[in-house]
């Protein structure tokens, strides 16, 4: 099972969604939700070097208001070099244009594209993250 999740979103029903799943199907010893990107990638920087206070895994929203998912990505590709600890980030987005998934291959930190809901299936695949 993956240790923790940081789940970055704007949207409280999607939110709700992820709360939901992490109760009948827990993949993560905890679960830490932000509806601030700008907040989550400051807190980030502020940990640099105390990886128990970094996630291992990140789910993150790019269509955020008022600073984005991608805003988010270019701060973390500034820094991710400075972090003692892997941190792979997935995108969970209702976003389906080819656009969208081909910038965010062009972050290396990025290791999958998911559309919202996010299902059963993908949630507790992460499981398996040690």
């Amino acid at each position: 099972m993956a240790k923790t999740l940081l789940y970055i979103d704007d949207n409280q029903i999607d939110i709700a969604i992820i709360k939901g799943m992490q109760d009948k199907y827990p993949a993560f010893d905890s679960v830490t939700y932000s509806t601030d990107a700008e907040y989550s990638i400051r807190y980030i920087r502020e940990h640099l070097q105390n990886e128990d206070e970094l996630p291992d895994v990140i789910f993150l929203d790019i269509y955020m208001n008022p600073f984005s998912g991608w805003e988010f990505l270019d701060e973390f590709t500034k820094i991710h070099h400075l972090i003692r600890k892997t941190i792979d980030i997935y995108i969970v987005t209702f976003s389906i244009l080819p656009k969208d998934l081909m910038r965010s291959r062009q972050y290396q930190h990025v290791k999958s594209y998911y559309t919202k809901p996010v299902t059963r299936e993908t949630f507790t695949s992460f499981r398996a993250i040690n």
